[in-house]
């Protein structure tokens, strides 16, 4: 499976150096489109809002795998990379008044949960270009000599109660997650919860849960 990060290193190529007591940033591919936003990331994290971004695009790039058209990615990319711009300036404003770094993380938290919706649209479009990715062949040493290859054991669906017991979660966490969040946020949820990294989707008609690759 070729990760997007893989497809990313087809463009063009960005580096930044960090503290000289730690090691050297690795040198990666962006694509122009992607520059800005890239750029953007970096000052966020430099000034200390590491976790809530990595957490954050973690998030963003599963629920960009649900459910948006391919003939929206380069206009919904544009619209990312301005709403990056208005919330850096909107954070690196709140920085020059008496605000409390708390209150500044819970009104950037606030900003990003006003992007969700749009976040729902691109979903579709994003499936498509990581279907075509995974599509290229890319075997291992590892798949060319073991006998059992292809032979991977299918997840079946699981109810309510089974999930549960899989995620190390109450029955009633995943009752009030699948009710709160949507469908691309709660697989996202239930993938970080998952000890084999699998995400789960809530089925209307069989009523039961199924993997999400």
């Amino acid at each position: 499976m070729i990760s997007i990060a893989d497809a990313i290193n087809r463009d063009i190529t960005m580096s930044e150096t960090i503290d000289e007591n730690k090691p050297t940033s690795q040198m990666i591919r962006v694509p122009t489109p992607l520059i800005s936003a890239v750029r953007e990331l970096s000052r966020l994290h430099r000034q200390g809002h590491t976790y809530e971004l990595l957490q954050g695009l973690d998030e963003l790039i599963l629920a960009l795998d649900w459910n948006t058209r391919r003939n929206t990615t380069s206009q919904s990319l544009s619209t990312i990379c301005e709403r990056l711009d208005n919330l850096e300036s909107q954070l690196l404003g709140d920085s020059s008044n008496t605000k409390s770094d708390n209150k500044r993380i819970a009104d950037l938290e606030e900003k990003v949960e006003s992007i969700t919706p749009m976040i729902t649209k691109f979903a579709e479009a994003i499936i498509n270009i990581q279907n075509n990715l995974n599509s290229q062949p890319k075997r291992s040493n590892f798949y060319r000599n073991n006998p059992y290859q292809g032979q991977a054991v299918k997840l079946q669906p699981l109810t309510e109660d089974s999930l549960s017991s899989r995620l190390g979660v109450s029955v009633e966490t995943i009752r009030k997650e699948k009710s709160n969040l949507p469908p691309p946020l709660f697989i996202a949820w239930s993938k970080r919860k998952d000890t084999s990294g699998i995400g789960w989707e809530f089925n209307q008609q069989t009523g039961l849960y199924h993997p999400v690759n």
